[in-house]
């Protein structure tokens, strides 16, 4: 099958190397990368430019654009022009910072042929903390060992609320499940997830989810990216888009989401805010929400 990969890139001069040299090597290549530059300010675009003309000889047939953006807009909306570029049979998102392992593309086209699976979660391991996700030990009874480290995942729309399960930048997807979901370009917080729950809830049954339970994908831990961002004032905080997407929802899995999620965004202020006052008025402000949601996530995992 073929496969495209969508890199967004955005101020990434340190890493993006790294990145083309990891699709470089694989094992089997992609058929198309797409590389979206978000109007970078930095020295980005020639690295890039500079690191696909390196490694040439290992891209003689893959098809790759790159696409000039003169708006800075997020990643989301990187993507999206991706997505409407894309040629492949199957489609990935890989960020301008992490890196495929060379088995990655090729262990995700057997296991998709031969499991006859139409999304495949990665797993994920973050350098230099050497810290691994998903750790299947909470969700194991979600799961059918299929072969080789894979795994089918037997309802999606439960597993994905699980706080040891991540679905982010790890999803390979046949392109034709997208159709015409896109990523909230209005949201900075967990609108990858919000993206892919709204996919899954918008394929037609009966479709099959995998798990490569291995390290697929390296995440380097960058300073500066959202998850590791500081804030001077709770107020920055935005209320995560799936939060406020589905507040009204009374449907299981719209609520298991929206606990899992208020758990991880309660964390992320405590974590990134300078002070117990901040930390306080920020549990203050959003206790009703923080206390509804709490319940649907220890509800979730009763």
């Amino acid at each position: 099958m073929k496969h495209t990969v969508v890199i967004p890139l955005y101020n990434k001069d340190a890493y993006i190397y790294d990145t083309i040299r990891s699709l470089a090597f694989q094992e089997k290549k992609p058929s198309q990368i797409i590389i979206v530059d978000d109007f970078s300010t930095d020295q980005s675009l020639i690295y890039l430019k500079d690191s696909l003309s390196f490694f040439a000889p290992q891209f003689l047939q893959t098809d790759i654009q790159i696409i000039e953006l003169n708006e800075n807009k997020g990643p989301g909306n990187a993507r999206n022009v991706g997505i409407e570029l894309a040629t492949g049979d199957l489609i990935s998102f890989l960020d301008a910072d992490d890196c495929y392992t060379s088995s990655c593309l090729s262990d995700v086209n057997s296991a998709m042929e031969k499991e006859n699976i139409d999304i495949v979660v990665l797993g994920m391991l973050w350098i230099p903390s050497n810290y691994y996700l998903p750790d299947i030990k909470s969700f194991e009874e979600e799961l059918t060992f299929l072969s080789n480290e894979s795994y089918l995942i037997h309802n999606i729309l439960h597993s994905i609320s699980s706080p040891d399960f991540i679905m982010s930048c790890n999803v390979v997807i046949r392109k034709k499940y997208l159709k015409d979901i896109r990523y909230d370009t209005h949201a900075s917080l967990n609108e990858v997830i919000d993206f892919w729950y709204r996919v899954l809830n918008n394929i037609p049954e009966p479709y099959r989810v995998g798990l490569l339970n291995k390290a697929c994908i390296e995440v380097r831990e960058v300073e500066g990216s959202l998850s590791r961002s500081s804030y001077a004032n709770w107020k920055e905080i935005e209320i995560p888009i799936s939060i406020k997407r589905y507040q009204k929802s009374a449907n299981r899995y719209d609520q298991q989401l929206m606990g899992m999620l208020s758990q991880r965004w309660l964390e992320h202020a405590m974590e990134r805010l300078p002070s117990w006052k901040q930390k306080a008025l920020f549990v203050l402000n959003h206790s009703r929400l923080l206390i509804k949601n709490g319940y649907y996530f220890r509800k979730r995992n009763k």
